[in-house]
C-alpha cells in the first residue's frame, strides 16, 4: 500500500513509523496504569527501552534461524556485498523471536533491580498486543507478511515484498484487530480484579490467546519465508508449544491443590 511515508523532506519506512507509534501508544497505556502496580516511572521507561532492544535482537535472530537452511544452500551464489548485508540486516523479523527476546531483557532488568515479576507481567501484558496492533498495520502498509490469494481482499500495486496486482486476504489487518481485542480482554480482566495482588496471570492469558490467534491465522498467510515442518509453520509450532507449556503449568497448579 504505502511502503514509505514522506514527512516533510524525509522519506520514512511505514513499518518502522508504525512501530514507533505503537511504542508511544504502549508507553501512554503503561504510564496511565503504573501507580496501580507500584512501578516507578523510570523503571517503566527502562524496561520498555530494554525490551524493545531485546525484541529487535530476538526477532532478527529467529528470522535468521528460520532461513538458515535456505541461506546455507545459497551461500556460494550470494554476492556478499554491503548491499546484501544491509538487506539481510534491515528486513526480516519473526514476532515470536521478538517476544521472547523482549521478555528475556525485561526479566533480566526486573531481577537486577528487584522488581516483582508478577507485578511486571500483569503491568506490561496489555501493552504487548497494543504495540502489535500498530506493528501489523505497519506490515500491511509495507506489504510484508501478506495473505493468501482470495476472491476478495486487497490488491498491492507498489509493494516491494507482496505480489502486486493480486487480490490477497488482509491477514495483517485481521491480526491487528485480534490483537486489539486481546488488549481489551486483558484490560477488562485487570479492572475486574482491581485491588487484588498481581499474579502474572495476565501475561499467561495474553500468551494463550495470541497463540490461538497466530496458529489459526498462519493458515491464511501467503508469504513463503516462514519455515515449515510437518504441515505447520515455525510460528504454529511455537504456538503449540506455548499452549502446551501453559496447560502443563495450570495442570500442576490444580494437582497441587488436590494433594
Amino acid at each position: 500500500m504505502m511502503p514509505f511515508i514522506k514527512v516533510f523532506r524525509y522519506t520514512i519506512p511505514s513499518y518502522w513509523l508504525m512501530c514507533i507509534c505503537g511504542l508511544l501508544a504502549s508507553c501512554v497505556l503503561l504510564y496511565a496504569r503504573r501507580r496501580r502496580f507500584g512501578i516507578a516511572s523510570d523503571d517503566t521507561l527502562h524496561i520498555v527501552l530494554l525490551g524493545a532492544i531485546g525484541a529487535i535482537i530476538g526477532a532478527k535472530a529467529l528470522y535468521f534461524l528460520v532461513i538458515a537452511p535456505k541461506l546455507i544452500r545459497l551461500v556460494p551464489q550470494i554476492d556478499w556485498s554491503y548491499q546484501t548485508l544491509e538487506m539481510l540486516l534491515s528486513g526480516g523479523y519473526v514476532f515470536y523471536g521478538g517476544l521472547f527476546g523482549g521478555l528475556l531483557a525485561a526479566v533480566s532488568y526486573c531481577r537486577r533491580y528487584r522488581i516483582s515479576l508478577r507485578a511486571a507481567a500483569d503491568f506490561y501484558a496489555p501493552a504487548l498486543p497494543l504495540f502489535h496492533v500498530f506493528g501489523r498495520i505497519g506490515c500491511f502498509l509495507a506489504g510484508c507478511c501478506w495473505g493468501i490469494e482470495a476472491p476478495w481482499g486487497v490488491v498491492y500495486t507498489h509493494s516491494l515484498a507482496a505480489p502486486n496486482g493480486v487480490t490477497l486476504f488482509p491477514v495483517q489487518l485481521t491480526e491487528a484487530v485480534c490483537n486489539l481485542a486481546i488488549c481489551m480482554v486483558l484490560l477488562l480482566r485487570e479492572r475486574r480484579l482491581s485491588g487484588r495482588q498481581p499474579t502474572g496471570g495476565a501475561l499467561l492469558l495474553y500468551a494463550a490467546l495470541y497463540a490461538c490467534v497466530r496458529f489459526l491465522l498462519e493458515f491464511w498467510r501467503g508469504d513463503a519465508v516462514r519455515g515449515h515442518f510437518l504441515f505447520f509453520s515455525t510460528s504454529q509450532w511455537i504456538s503449540v508449544l506455548i499452549l502446551f507449556a501453559i496447560g502443563i503449568y495450570f495442570w500442576k497448579i490444580v494437582r497441587s491443590r488436590q494433594l
